[in-house]
């Protein structure tokens, strides 16, 4: 987001574009690419967010709720990675699929991703 105005909204402006870069940071951490990371921003609506998108929120000064919905994802994500280091069944099914993925992309096929 780009700097609105002189003095203390140009501060405000550049925290919020620092704590904006932050929560990009986290999305890749997940593991959104910077693509995916663009429609997260403005095409996906959530309830936490008053059926807005992350954007929308954002803009209308709702950053706490944003920040919130990152950081639970995080957490989820980082959750979900600790048990499937812990299950060595899950990790090689995990492998497998990984490499099904693979094979299918070097051959063309198309790839699916969901949530």
């Amino acid at each position: 987001m780009p700097p609105t105005g002189e003095g203390s909204e140009m501060k405000m402006s550049e925290e919020s574009q620092r704590q904006a870069a932050a929560l990009n940071h986290l999305l890749g951490e997940i593991g959104l690419t910077t693509p995916e990371q663009t429609r997260w921003w403005n095409f996906v609506t959530y309830p936490e967010l008053g059926d807005r998108t992350p954007t929308q929120a954002w803009l209308a000064g709702d950053i706490e709720n944003v920040t919130a919905l990152v950081k639970s994802w995080y957490n989820a994500s980082e959750e979900g990675a600790r048990r499937a280091a812990a299950d060595p069944e899950f990790l090689a099914m995990l492998r497998r699929r990984l490499s099904e993925l693979e094979e299918r992309n070097e051959r063309g096929g198309p790839v699916h991703r969901s949530a």
